[in-house]
């Protein structure tokens, strides 16, 4: 079977896939609030360890998340996807995580001013996303260590009448819509995009210029993909971004990024070519307080690929979302994808590979989460079951159950 009869040519899918996603932080606007609150958000009554960290412009926060999946394919650690519940019939912990934060002071763009973030978890996705020569254990899938971001930044009140913001260590890959922590996505499960070409944290070097109110641009050298002080590859890493809003109303925002290396992002075992490039596009716009559409377009080349001959392997993808605040405290989220790993380059298996997710996002308080998720996989040759199965499948589908506390 092979699914690529049901998709377009790449410059089509740019310029014309248009999907659906509402902004799940807190709506802008009058009337009552809709989605969910993000961990920082969250109130909790004084005490005095808040009022020191308040006199002092810091802020502690953390969450905690864990579920349970069931997989048509059987049992056990799977291939390909879901990522990152990635277990079938099996409960985990995903995170726990606790972030001590000095944000930048939003007092106003023209005086200097300082922060930092640490952001340390544990669970079943930092061992799936442990960076090289971490601490804490690397020999179990279902608990790991990582700190996903451990920065200093600073505003300098210089080019612009917004100043440039710069972050110096280890943070988030300013690359994709999706992101590893749990509070800041909108669904369980993550895209095909996101863990095969982008799932970035990385050490490195960046710059955030807010050229005027409709305008920021990005730029930084990183030491490459999944690194943590450490350096991959035989250079640095470059990135560019530009994030630029769409008329004064600020409704619609276009994103466009540029990443190039010798090893931005993770390959398949064995794929390691000379120097990898990925190129994304965003087109997000803001309906209304209920509903965002969203556009994500991904394509990338990796040249010299030693398991291709030393030809240059290639990858394209393209996915959206939906998700619609029905009610204050009940979401309901889609999403949809199509990623063609044209010589096996990202996952291992080349191939069409699609994906459609439907789930509920209740949040009966502030800080409680419950996302239920139902979700199927398909694919132009047998590549999922679990790594233990004889015989693999085309297609599978996963229940999933996720809860989510803030603190």
């Amino acid at each position: 079977m092979a699914i690529r009869l049901l998709c377009y040519p790449i410059p089509v899918v740019v310029t014309l896939t248009l999907s659906a996603q509402v902004i799940w932080a807190q709506s802008t606007g009058t009337g009552t609030s809709l989605g969910p609150v993000l961990p920082e958000q969250v109130a909790f009554p004084s005490n005095p360890v808040s009022e020191w960290a308040a006199d002092h412009d810091l802020r502690f926060f953390g969450w905690a998340n864990g579920g349970y999946t069931w997989s048509s394919t059987g049992t056990g650690l799977l291939e390909v996807e879901p990522r990152a519940n990635r277990f079938g019939d099996a409960w985990l912990l995903d995170q726990a995580a606790l972030v001590v934060e000095r944000p930048l002071s939003a007092e106003g763009n023209e005086s200097w001013s300082w922060g930092f973030r640490s952001e340390f978890y544990m669970g079943a996705d930092a061992a799936l996303l442990h960076p090289l020569d971490a601490l804490g254990p690397t020999d179990n899938p279902r608990f790991g260590t990582d700190f996903r971001q451990a920065y200093f930044s600073f505003h300098a009140p210089i080019l612009s009448d917004g100043g440039v913001d710069f972050k110096l260590g280890r943070q988030y890959v300013p690359l994709g819509y999706e992101t590893t922590m749990a509070p800041y996505r909108a669904m369980y499960s993550e895209s095909y995009a996101w863990i095969y070409s982008q799932n970035g944290a990385t050490t490195g070097a960046t710059a955030t210029i807010h050229v005027n109110p409709r305008l920021d641009v990005i730029g930084g050298v990183t030491l490459g993909v999944n690194s943590l002080f450490d350096f991959r590859g035989r250079a640095p890493c470059y990135i560019a971004r530009g994030l630029y809003w769409l008329g004064s109303g600020r409704r619609t925002k276009l994103v466009g990024t540029y990443y190039t290396g010798p090893q931005p992002i993770a390959a398949a075992k064995g794929h390691i070519g000379k120097w990898q490039t990925e190129a994304e596009l965003q087109l997000i716009h803001n309906v209304n307080r209920r509903l965002t559409l969203v556009s994500e377009t991904n394509l990338g080349w990796d040249t010299r690929d030693p398991a291709n001959n030393l030809h240059t392997s290639r990858w394209y993808g393209t996915y959206g979302m939906a998700v619609i605040h029905v009610l204050r405290r009940l979401d309901v989220n889609s999403r949809a994808e199509w990623f063609d790993d044209v010589d096996g380059s990202r996952i291992g298996k080349r191939g069409d590979y699609g994906e459609t997710a439907l789930g509920l996002n209740f949040m009966p308080a502030h800080s409680v989460n419950f996302r239920p998720e139902v979700r199927w996989d398909v694919a132009g040759s047998p590549v999922f079951g679990p790594t233990t199965a004889s015989r693999l499948q085309s297609h599978q589908w996963t229940y999933a159950l996720e809860m989510l506390v803030k603190f």
